[in-house]
């Protein structure tokens, strides 16, 4: 049976990667810069889904810290760059965007990290090559939870909302998907903090990424 969408949109961290353990890495080396506490991983992933600069300003304030965070970002930049290959991607997402790219089905990215970190991200773990468009949290003057960038990439791709899809994690993603008036799965397996997943509306709450393929 075909798949029933012509375009797929998936966030990426929580969803096509588990980038928790490199984020927290470079949120860290920030906070020893500056001298102050550091973090688990668990309390950092709690952080992780409303963009770099949200992140951090939750480590800081967490940390007690009053710093500027125009003056925070630069150096964590730097190190957010030195960690940002370091994710793993998720059982089975290979082989199901392979699946779908090989039924014509257009696919994207739509993520809060900036775009300068997603594109090599894609490329180094073979990603890139199944993906037509990408939207970065600095790619456009709003990023998810507003719908712009999901219309804008379905906009790109020529495909109407009618027949887009958003794969995510997070409340940003449902959010974004409810915003742009998509449907949306969302997967079991990554960030969600306090989001109800089997109440929030989605046509599926999958385990793993091949699951999506059964979708009807």
């Amino acid at each position: 049976m075909a798949f029933p969408y012509s375009l797929v949109i998936f966030d990426l961290d929580g969803t096509l990667v588990d980038s928790a353990a490199d984020i927290a890495e470079s949120v860290n080396r920030t906070l020893s810069d500056w001298r102050l506490p550091v973090y688990d991983v668990q309390q950092i992933t709690g952080w992780i889904g409303e963009g770099s600069r949200q992140l951090i300003t939750y480590a800081f304030r967490d940390a007690g810290s009053d710093a500027d965070i125009d003056d925070v970002m630069p150096g964590f930049l730097v190190h957010y760059a030195e960690t940002a290959l370091d994710a793993v991607v998720y059982d089975g997402v290979v082989d199901t965007l392979a699946a779908l790219h090989a039924q014509g089905v257009k696919l994207a990215v739509c993520t809060n990290k900036n775009e300068e970190f997603v594109r090599p991200l894609l490329e180094a773990r073979r990603l890139m090559p199944y993906i037509d468009g990408i939207v970065g949290g600095n790619t456009l003057p709003e990023r998810k939870p507003s719908g712009v960038p999901l219309k804008h990439l379905a906009d790109e791709a020529g495909v109407p909302l009618a027949k887009t899809l958003m794969v995510g994690d997070s409340e940003s993603d449902m959010l974004a998907a409810k915003d742009a008036g998509v449907a949306y799965v969302l997967v079991s397996y990554g960030y969600p903090k306090s989001l109800d997943l089997q109440n929030a509306g989605a046509l599926a709450v999958i385990d793993r990424m091949p699951d999506l393929l059964n979708l009807t």
